[in-house]
C-alpha cells in the first residue's frame, strides 16, 4: 500500500518534533520515512530544525518559533505538531533545498 505524501509529511513533522524536545527519535525510522537516497541529507536538515525550533529559558522549554512557554515535553510537542507543523514542514523542507545544493556543489563525479 502506497502513502499518501501528506501521511510522510505528518510523520516526518513528529519525528522532527520528537528530536527536538527530547523524546524517543530513531534514525532508522527517519531513513523509513524519506528513503534511503535522501537520508544522508535529511538527517543534517533535521538536525538543523529541531535545534532551532526549541529553546531554554531559566531551565524550561519553550518554542522556539513563537516563544510561548514554558512547556513540559509532551507540551511543547504538542503545541508544535498543532499550532506550528506547516511551519517545521516548510523550515525542514528549505533546510533540504539549501543542504543538497551544498552537497551537490561540493561533489566531484
Amino acid at each position: 500500500m502506497f502513502l499518501g505524501v501528506d501521511v510522510l509529511a505528518n510523520r516526518l513533522i513528529k519525528y522532527v518534533v520528537r528530536r527536538a524536545v527530547g523524546l524517543p527519535a530513531d534514525d532508522l525510522e527517519l531513513q523509513r520515512i524519506v528513503g534511503s537516497s535522501r537520508y544522508i541529507i535529511m538527517r543534517k536538515a533535521v538536525g538543523e530544525v529541531a535545534s532551532t525550533i526549541v529553546t531554554e529559558k531559566n531551565g524550561h522549554l519553550r518554542c522556539g518559533i513563537c516563544l510561548r512557554g514554558p512547556f513540559t515535553r509532551k507540551g511543547l510537542y504538542l503545541h508544535l505538531i498543532r499550532v506550528h507543523g506547516n511551519e517545521i514542514l516548510s523550515m525542514i523542507e528549505e533546510k533540504y533545498r539549501e543542504i543538497s545544493k551544498v552537497y551537490k556543489d561540493n561533489v566531484w563525479y
